[in-house]
């Protein structure tokens, strides 16, 4: 191929293919493993997620069948790349801290399915986005687009929780959320140069997430708060690390699609 010649669709077709096939193990195969509506932390905290462990194997033989050798899958860079984790290493002390003051309110049995499960996402998300869906768009886009539309189309996905919570204000809000925090793991991976930084940071932020949340709960006298705090909270919870993810990215260059 020479410079002059448009990168081939295939790949980008191929991405959001596996998107498409992607979700629908992920949030279709939960609703029928477990039918009706329940929390998030329900859902994880009993059992390991099996819908999870079949997303992960379809991505693995994807990227195997298609020989891409470009997903990040390696060690970072260097020791000083992971200096970039400074400023999000305070969220998880923070949740630590909330641990640590108020208890971890579930038994010993279910925190070990919550660390299973938020592993298993941590893995399955960012093999997905950060790892098949971001490189299939900078085949077709440069950087910056690319950066947009995989952090969208993360968040986006969340929106489909409402078939598993019952909750479509709850379910719009942790799309909003993970948009944002697309961007953190994003800056993650192209800060560092490897994917599995971004995966260990967001099975660690999502336990944080769940065990603070669960510590709410069991402490609220009110266990319903009002529709404005379930808004403004996790938004206000996730906008330091988006903007420091946007203070990470400022010097990536624009580049152009890369040819594969």
């Amino acid at each position: 191929m020479t410079a002059t010649e448009p990168a081939s669709p295939r790949r980008l077709l191929t991405g959001l293919a596996a998107y498409v096939v992607w979700a629908a193990i992920t949030l279709f195969s939960m609703a029928w493993l477990r039918p009706g509506t329940h929390s998030l932390l329900d859902s994880i905290r009993h059992e390991v997620g099996l819908n999870f462990v079949l997303a992960i194997l379809f991505l693995f033989i994807l990227a195997r069948l298609n020989r891409w050798s470009d997903l990040a899958f390696v060690r970072p860079e260097s020791a000083r790349s992971l200096r970039v984790l400074w400023f999000p290493a305070l969220y998880l002390a923070f949740f630590g801290a909330i641990a640590a003051f108020s208890g971890v309110p579930l038994p010993a049995r279910q925190i070990l399915f919550v660390l299973a499960n938020v592993a298993l996402v941590g893995l399955s998300e960012e093999f997905m986005f950060r790892g098949v869906l971001f490189r299939a768009l900078r085949s077709r886009l440069r950087t910056w687009p690319a950066i947009l539309f995989t952090s969208v189309l993360f968040g986006g996905i969340h929106v489909f929780n409402v078939f598993i919570t019952g909750e479509l204000l709850s379910a719009a809000v942790q799309a909003v959320a993970a948009t944002l925090s697309g961007f953190v793991f994003m800056a993650l991976l192209l800060r560092t140069g490897s994917l599995w930084v971004p995966i260990v940071y967001h099975a660690l932020f999502d336990l944080g997430t769940f065990l603070a949340g669960a510590n709410s709960v069991a402490h609220a006298q009110d266990p319903e708060p009002a529709a404005l705090v379930k808004v403004v909270v996790p938004l206000l919870m996730v906008l330091p690390n988006f903007l420091y993810a946007i203070y990470l990215l400022r010097k990536i260059p624009n580049e152009p699609p890369r040819r594969s």
